[in-house]
């Protein structure tokens, strides 16, 4: 056990973690050693045979770091608590059927509150975003009613959940109104960790900041969970998914036509709809050229949904440096490469000008009654942006979404919706044309592409996205 790099203390540190002799500080730095130097099957033999020891040494720790944090709240608190998440995390990665089972459900839902609050820093809160669809994705259908409406909160510009209590937010969800009397014992008001500070970086627009955070954590932490049955991973993609339907995309996609179907394709003529009334929006600060668009809510999270739901399909190519025609699999000296690379470049460049010159042209030649309608590129930071580091977990996701006819309609649905976006959004809409291209010239076609006789059709197991288990279905009620 314990044999990933060679380490004389592992054996000492793990005995040291379990002595309850030790003081909470000195087990958990022995904890972090054993972490850091344990193959991962034997690290999960070691959380599941140690479990309450390892929680309880985190847990004191976070409570003191919390309680340094309140009195200093200095940068090195801040890492200290950088450091006791890192913990946090492999606890609910390592121990997803315990959490499943609902252990240390209070405990670990206070935690999550607590990086959850409003009051906290956009960092703290996007992390306590990470964290708790790792639990959810635990969790599945033995969630309860508070944690489906706690992620029906977490991206900021959508209408609060109706209950029984009336209007549920991620506010009155942390901290819960009370009207108790006096003598009676009140619950602990929930505050921030770690508050804005001045040098913060603050953002326009939290809806879209939120709403990319989620959808980018919902897919890269697919495989995160060390389930013993692997099945359970494209379950809790399929329960966070069929969710994410459910609570927010009527607001994002208000017009969605679920009897649209490609087995059944409509093929009559679609009405003529409306102009769009495009407004500028701001004026470049580059070429000082002014940008329209229409104000229809919720137009940009409408984009990075296709455009997330495109990324599965349009895979990052890696770099394999400059192509030679006829000097293939050949050892080319640098010199050579330099100037391969180089012309490269120039080319490259020379199609960027081609393209913006049609890109700029495209507006005009659909609205010749307006003087400028710039279509927005995403930013090379943008956090729905997928490396090549989890094609394994696009995979997945790929699977679940081709694993029934209502997930393929779904899809094709959301693409279709990309061809109603205004003008100004036409990147969005070259994007899904691409990922028609591609399914139609790749050899191997997707499953839905493919004829009977080449494949069997099968019907996966996993959950499907529509159905939502009836523990939930009270917040309809509600």
């Amino acid at each position: 056990m314990f044999s990933k790099k060679p380490h004389g203390d592992v054996k000492k540190s793990t005995q040291k973690v379990l002595d309850t002799k030790k003081d909470a500080l000195t087990r958990l730095k022995h904890l972090r050693i054993v972490i850091e130097n344990a193959e991962s099957i034997d690290l999960k033999q070691f959380f599941d045979q140690h479990f309450s020891h390892i929680y309880y040494v985190f847990f004191e720790n976070f409570v003191t770091i919390e309680a340094s944090l309140k009195q200093k709240g200095h940068k090195s608190q801040r890492e200290e608590l950088d450091a006791i998440l890192f913990i946090f995390e492999k606890i609910l990665q390592l121990l997803p059927e315990r959490i499943h089972q609902r252990w240390q459900f209070h405990s670990i839902g206070l935690i999550l509150k607590k990086l959850l609050h409003t009051g906290n820093s956009l960092k703290i809160r996007r992390e306590g975003v990470r964290l708790f669809l790792l639990w959810l994705q635990a969790l599945q259908d033995n969630c309860s009613k508070e944690q489906l409406w706690m992620f029906s909160c977490l991206i900021p510009g959508f209408s609060a959940p109706q209950s029984e209590y009336g209007p549920r937010t991620l506010d009155n969800l942390i901290n819960p109104p009370l009207s108790l009397q006096e003598t009676q014992v009140t619950i602990e008001e929930v505050t921030p960790l770690v508050p804005p500070q001045s040098g913060d970086k603050g953002q326009e627009d939290l809806t879209s900041y939120f709403l990319e955070a989620l959808l980018k954590y919902i897919v890269i932490q697919v495989k995160s969970l060390e389930w013993k049955n692997k099945e359970n991973q494209e379950r809790g993609f399929s329960f966070l998914f069929s969710h994410f339907k459910k609570f927010y995309l009527p607001y994002i996609f208000p017009n969605i036509c679920k009897e649209n179907s490609l087995y059944h394709p409509v093929l009559d003529i679609p009405q003529i709809r409306p102009k769009p009334h495009y407004v500028m929006i701001k004026k470049d600060a580059e070429t000082n050229e002014t940008i329209y668009c229409t104000k229809e809510p919720f137009i940009q999270a409408r984009v990075i949904v296709i455009r997330w739901l495109v990324s599965f399909w349009l895979e990052p190519k890696p770099h394999s440096g400059p192509n030679i025609p006829g000097m293939e699999g050949e050892v080319l000296p640098k010199n050579i490469q330099r100037a391969a690379a180089s012309l490269v470049s120039r080319e490259e460049s020379k199609n960027d000008t081609v393209d913006k010159v049609d890109k700029s042209a495209e507006p005009e030649q659909s609205h010749s009654n307006t003087s400028t309608l710039t279509e927005r590129e995403p930013s090379s930071s943008s956090l729905c942006s997928i490396d090549e580091e989890h094609l394994t977990d696009i995979e997945i996701v790929r699977r679940v979404f081709s694993s029934k006819r209502s997930n393929v309609n779904f899809v094709t649905e959301i693409f279709r919706q990309a061809f109603l976006l205004p003008i100004c959004e036409a990147a969005a809409m070259r994007k899904v044309v691409k990922v028609y291209q591609e399914w139609i010239q790749q050899e191997e076609k997707p499953l839905f592409m493919q004829e009977p006789e080449d494949t069997a059709i099968t019907c996966s197991d996993i959950p499907c996205s529509e159905t939502v288990a009836d523990h939930d279905s009270a917040i309809e009620d509600g």
